[in-house]
């Protein structure tokens, strides 16, 4: 059961993440093929999918490729809400992504997607006038 709706989640993202890419099943999640010549698979471990209440999440900082559509980024927001995430500020300026609070799990499945450039963990950063 836990599975079944698991895997009906991941297929719907994947589907409407990527509807103009070739999608195959794969044994462990899906690979998605953004270039036909390179495949990239998507797995997201069924263990470990509990509320975000009691596995924590910790603050990150999602950037997309510059090539990400508005619609994959969308996508990828509704999984983080769909497992208990956070979103927090949208970046368009600077960079093409995200801050977000972001459970475990869904990090490590977010970090095999061909259209995020990198995922990082958010944290406070100073400047000191060196005179």
């Amino acid at each position: 059961m836990k599975f079944t709706t698991i895997a009906a989640v991941l297929a719907t993202f994947v589907a409407v993440a990527s509807a103009a890419l070739p999608v195959e099943p794969a044994i462990n999640g899906f690979v998605i093929q953004d270039n036909p010549s390179v495949s990239q698979q998507i797995v997201i471990d069924t263990d470990h999918n509990k509320p975000a209440q009691t596995q924590g999440t910790k603050s990150y900082i999602v950037v997309f490729k510059d090539t990400a559509a508005a619609h994959v980024m969308e996508n990828v927001e509704k999984e983080i809400l769909a497992f208990g995430g956070k979103i927090g500020l949208r970046y368009s300026a600077a960079l093409k992504g995200f801050s977000a609070w972001i459970p475990g799990p869904i990090v490590t499945a977010l970090s095999t997607n061909p259209f995020i450039d990198y995922i990082e963990e958010d944290s406070e950063v100073t400047a000191f006038n060196a005179v």
